[in-house]
């Protein structure tokens, strides 16, 4: 089957994408490498289709591609003759949209004299790329003047970029015409000449008549639609799911997305609906897999990506039980961070791995709400999770090790306390944090001062206002005065500061740079005048240093005796098999 009958068919909504199927991501550049195999004759994949009359869900595709495109689905309720795509979705998607429709708003064109032989067959040989007509006609306007202005030889580089789907348009005395008039308009040397219709006649042999170069392999292809043979959508996802696990078209979280459309049709729209909304007006930036997570850790199935506990309907249904109730207790875990915690960023809190914990505890509590005894226990937990990041590594393990041995057994005793000096034994244990000091502090510079300057890291509407860490001693001058990296990169030597004002800043001395800062954005940043000399440096750490810790000792409420417990020995559980195959994954990926 050639390449143009396959795209027909999905004009025609004849191949179209199973609910099963994750979103197009291919960019610009692999598609125009795509072009170029496809030119060279070279065999670019099969596609694996499945024919079906199942009354399945599914979605067609983009003709004019867009990031963020929302899909549409559909149910095949009257039961008609379909082909679904279950491999080779993003080839076919890269190819319909680039031949029949526009990819962000701009057209594929064909550099209709390329195609020189080159020394390096990693390189490009047959240009394509997307213009809005206005740049296509502008690079060949100035293509064009630089031709004319030659006399003494010939350009080597000459180009000329037309519309792909005009080309498809033309029939052969129309392509005869066409060569003529460029021969004549860019005063076309023989060998270009040549090019040029060599180029066209390619063209039309690679996609409208050789089936070599994209296979198609179609499962029950032709078999009536009441045969016992055809297979099941169990067999079908099956296969979905092996294929899927060879390579690397998609990872573990994709993979379960897939299998939950496939059997919750309405988590197709749900599951992206939720996760647009939780982001509005903050830079949490949750996804799908944080969703998936979160799920799968209210569900009792552990915070592992396993494909197989998908597999088992009960499961499943429990995943489709409990949606509603997590959306619940992740929507109220994020107005606690917001309202209770002062910030806004997942970023600034050291990654949304560490809001798991809290998602699980508030699905547990009444009213999906954080008792207000509890507020003050959680708020430390979350910061030191914050400050020291321990589920930005070993997530799959640590956190399910945390949720079973610390929230699940008070979840079972019906106890709503959040377990803030068992969370601190483990952040001691994980992480080797002796107490609260300068050294939990420097884990997360970010954090530390997203406190001290009261910034909560929402969403910034004009990029240049967006906040940077700079440094207070400009790095190089501190390094030509020979201080170490610890005294140069010190947490008490950095602060937040707009980027427009970042780039501004450059080296200036910064008893001249501070000149102009108000004398409270000085006092509430800790910054006192009086040490803004490089003789006085050491001196300057000491003293922010000290006033920095006492702030958020008191903002949040720490006190000595967190950190003591009376048997330092705890006795650490046996490392289990799951442990070891969360870590096992994690160095995989």
């Amino acid at each position: 089957m050639s390449i143009i009958n396959l795209l027909n068919q999905v004009k025609n909504e004849e191949i179209v994408l199973p609910s099963i199927q994750r979103d197009f991501i291919w960019p610009k550049e692999k598609i125009n490498s795509l072009l170029d195999s496809i030119m060279r004759g070279y065999p670019i994949g099969i596609v694996l289709l499945w024919e079906t009359y199942y009354d399945i869900q599914y979605r067609n595709f983009f003709k004019d591609y867009k990031p963020g495109n929302r899909n549409a689905f559909h149910d095949n309720t009257e039961n008609k003759k379909l082909k679904l795509v279950l491999d080779g979705q993003q080839r076919l998607q890269s190819l319909y949209t680039s031949l029949y429709g526009t990819y962000e708003s701009k057209y594929l064109y064909f550099d209709i004299l390329s195609g020189l032989e080159t020394d390096d067959f990693k390189e490009e040989k047959y240009f394509f790329d997307f213009f809005s007509e206005l740049e296509a006609s502008e690079k060949n306007n100035k293509r064009q003047q630089k031709l004319q202005n030659f006399t003494d030889e010939k350009d080597s580089d000459i180009s000329y970029f037309f519309k792909v789907r005009d080309i498809f348009s033309m029939s052969a005395k129309e392509k005869q015409k066409f060569r003529r008039n460029i021969v004549n308009k860019l005063n076309l040397s023989e060998d270009d000449d040549l090019r040029l219709e060599t180029n066209l006649s390619v063209f039309d042999e690679v996609l409208i008549k050789d089936n070599n170069i994209l296979k198609t392999s179609i499962i029950d292809e032709n078999k009536p639609s009441e045969s016992p043979d055809r297979k099941s959508d169990a067999d079908v996802l099956e296969i979905f799911v092996r294929i899927n696990r060879q390579g690397t078209p998609l990872n573990r979280s994709d993979l379960l997305y897939s299998i939950i459309k496939l059997n919750w049709k309405e988590s197709a729209e749900e599951i992206p609906d939720f996760v647009d909304n939780i982001n509005q007006g903050n830079s949490f930036e949750l996804n799908t897999d944080f969703l998936i997570r979160c799920l799968f850790a209210v569900s009792d199935l552990g915070t592992k990506f396993d494909i197989d506990k998908l597999r088992k309907k009960s499961n499943m249904d429990k995943i489709r039980k409990n949606f509603e109730s997590c959306c619940d207790a992740i929507q109220s875990t994020i107005d606690f961070v917001q309202k209770e915690c002062w910030c806004s960023s997942s970023k600034v809190i050291g990654g949304f791995n560490n809001l798991i914990p809290f998602v699980y505890y508030v699905f547990h509590t009444k009213n999906h709400q954080i008792p207000n005894s509890q507020i003050v226990n959680a708020r430390k937990s979350l910061f030191l999770l914050g400050f020291t990041t321990p589920f930005s590594r070993y997530a799959d393990s640590r956190l399910a090790k945390y949720i079973r041995e610390e929230l699940k057994p008070l979840r079972d005793d019906n106890n709503s306390d959040f377990p803030l000096k068992n969370t601190i034994w483990w952040v001691k244990y994980w992480e080797n944090i002796d107490g609260y000091g300068e050294d939990l502090l420097r884990r997360n510079i970010l954090l530390t001062h997203h406190l001290i300057q009261n910034i909560s890291g929402a969403k910034i509407h004009f990029k240049k206002n967006s906040h940077e860490i700079d440094h207070i001693f400009p790095r190089s001058t501190l390094r030509k005065k020979e201080f170490n990296e610890a005294e140069i990169n010190h947490f008490a030597n950095f602060w937040l500061l707009g980027k427009n004002k970042n780039q501004n800043k450059s080296n200036k001395h910064p008893k001249d740079y501070f000149e102009d800062v108000t004398d409270l954005e000085m006092k509430n940043a800790f910054i006192d005048r009086e040490y803004l000399d490089y003789r006085c440096y050491k001196t300057f750490l000491e003293n922010r240093s000290e006033k920095i810790l006492d702030h958020i000792k008191n903002k949040l409420d720490f006190n000595d005796d967190d950190f003591i417990f009376e048997d330092e020995e705890v006795e650490v559980e046996e490392v289990t098999e799951e442990d070891i195959e969360g870590i096992e994954d994690l160095e995989e990926e």
